[in-house]
């Protein structure tokens, strides 16, 4: 049973919510970034700021998710995201409150009640390393029929000028439910992009269709695409024939 169902199950049955904490604060967890994260290289890890948002009564909470799926349905749109250990989250914001998948099945989490987790966990020597994302990730080929995709997706890119070729194939984290993965061979701003993309291909997504789109410049793109044929390739200009 995954963390979503884990979740799921202790709203509703208070005597499962003891195992739910426990796997939630040994799993990787998802957060919304400002910015993209940047190594630190004078103190060392990572550096981030992180998004904040407010509940009706204008609480400020940092919200957090169970899955990269959890962060899609909330967002809505492209946004930067990080993945890392539950109780390493905690130990860094224990002074404020956090929600776990806002505006959904979720929980809230208070900074008294994070204090009161970290020292739990501090008591039962339970460590804070997140899991190698690259262990938990597979990538193969589009197990069902995603031509609903790829003919707006061959429209929208024969009007950019930056981007070479374009590989579709199917990634599941974990044990999440098989997105469509996008990779890109292009050159400049991602952002520019895959932000006005992301809401283009809203208009052709069908239930049950969940996007993600990477540049080929990225190491896990091009371990994605080994051995896929893209299903578009820019057609040359006459002066690079």
């Amino acid at each position: 049973m995954n963390l979503d169902e884990l979740l799921k199950e202790a709203i509703t049955k208070p005597e499962k919510r003891s195992v739910f904490l426990q796997t939630l604060i040994k799993s990787d967890v998802y957060v919304i970034c400002k910015q993209p994260v940047k190594q630190d290289q004078t103190a060392g890890g990572i550096s981030m700021e992180l998004v904040t948002t407010q509940n009706p009564d204008g609480d400020i909470f940092i919200p957090f998710f169970t899955s990269y799926r959890a962060v899609q349905q909330f967002a809505k749109r492209y946004v930067n995201c990080y993945r890392l250990n539950c109780l390493r989250l905690f130990d860094l914001i224990q002074s404020a409150s956090a929600v776990l998948n806002p505006n959904s099945y979720g929980k809230e989490f208070s900074s008294q009640e994070i204090k009161s987790i970290l020292m739990v966990a501090k008591n039962l020597n339970i460590p804070a390393i997140s899991m190698k994302e690259e262990e938990t990730i597979e990538y193969r080929r589009c197990q069902k029929d995603v031509e609903h995709l790829i003919r707006p997706m061959v429209r929208y890119l024969a009007r950019q000028a930056n981007v070479d070729s374009c590989y579709v194939l199917d990634m599941i984290r974990g044990c999440e439910r098989p997105q469509t993965l996008f990779v890109f061979d292009m050159i400049g701003n991602t952002r520019k992009l895959f932000f006005p993309l992301s809401k283009y291909m809203q208009n052709y997504t069908k239930s049950g269709d969940s996007l993600v789109f990477l540049s080929l410049e990225e190491a896990a793109a091009k371990k994605a695409i080994e051995g896929i044929e893209p299903f578009y390739i820019r057609k040359k200009r006459y002066f690079e024939r």
